[in-house]
């Protein structure tokens, strides 16, 4: 009897434990299932975001950045428009014609007299020229920095970056804060925040945003100039100006098509 009662007492306290243990995994088990299902979502939205995107961008590089003849008069306007703008910001005094070789890759020279912040715009454009998301803008190095940071803090937050990166450029550049707090909020630990304030403020993305943020974005996206046809520089040509700060600029342009070799 005595044991009897010994093992009714073991049996009672390991049900008691399993009970203690299996409750609180059960009552979890809803929110569980809540978060796993709300992040499949999230992954299978990504996806669909990601192949609708590389559609879309992919009509922009074939009809635009990278067509397979190149549109000459929606390049000479997009170069007038540089002008025009650049002039009634006060950083361009004139533009000399634009000359066009005949060839498939298309070889473009044109001058400028132009004040230093004009000059720096007008090469920035040339560099920007069949760019089209955010990550198009910085460097193999500096998106590394940042998915590393991710994968240490929450890898999770990799479709928020994944998004930032991918966001169109122009589109970005017109509402930067908008886009940048929304995938900050991703993140609570300084470790990713630092190294993405790090890349805001010393990448080729920070010019960019200034520059296409401005009149000059809106003008070239109301005339459908946006994205611009992939371009390099062959030459520059810099001499002083007639003022302090101004300059006579020369450049020639190498202009590509699907049909040509790009760099």
């Amino acid at each position: 009897m005595a044991l009897s009662v010994v093992l009714i007492s073991a049996h009672i306290h390991t049900i008691i434990q399993v009970r203690d243990v299996s409750v609180p995994i059960v009552a979890q088990l809803p929110q569980m299932e809540r978060k796993l299902s709300a992040l499949k979502q999230q992954v299978e939205l990504a996806e669909m975001q990601t192949v609708n995107r590389a559609g879309s961008q992919q009509e922009k590089v074939d009809v635009y950045a990278l067509p397979k003849e190149t549109d000459m008069s929606r390049l000479i306007a997009t170069f007038e428009v540089i002008r025009d703008v650049l002039k009634r910001d006060g950083v361009l005094a004139s533009m000399s014609d634009i000359d066009v070789s005949d060839a498939d890759t298309h070889i473009l020279s044109v001058e400028f007299s132009v004040h230093e912040e004009g000059l720096q715009s007008i090469l920035l454009l040339v560099r920007l020229a069949g760019l089209l998301t955010v990550s198009d803008v910085l460097t193999e190095q500096e998106i590394a920095l940042l998915v590393d940071r991710v994968e240490q803090e929450n890898p999770t937050g990799i479709i928020a970056l994944e998004q930032f990166l991918s966001l169109d450029l122009l589109r970005y550049a017109e509402d930067p804060q908008t886009f940048e707090e929304q995938l900050k909020r991703s993140f609570t630990s300084s470790s990713f925040l630092n190294a993405f304030e790090n890349v805001l403020r010393t990448s080729l993305l920070y010019d960019t945003k200034k520059l296409l943020g401005g009149t000059l974005g809106k003008v070239l996206e109301g005339y459908k100039l946006w994205p611009m046809q992939m371009m390099a520089l062959d030459s520059v040509t810099v001499q002083p100006g007639s003022a302090p700060k101004w300059y006579k600029l020369t450049l020639t342009v190498l202009v590509f098509s699907n049909e040509s070799t790009v760099p």
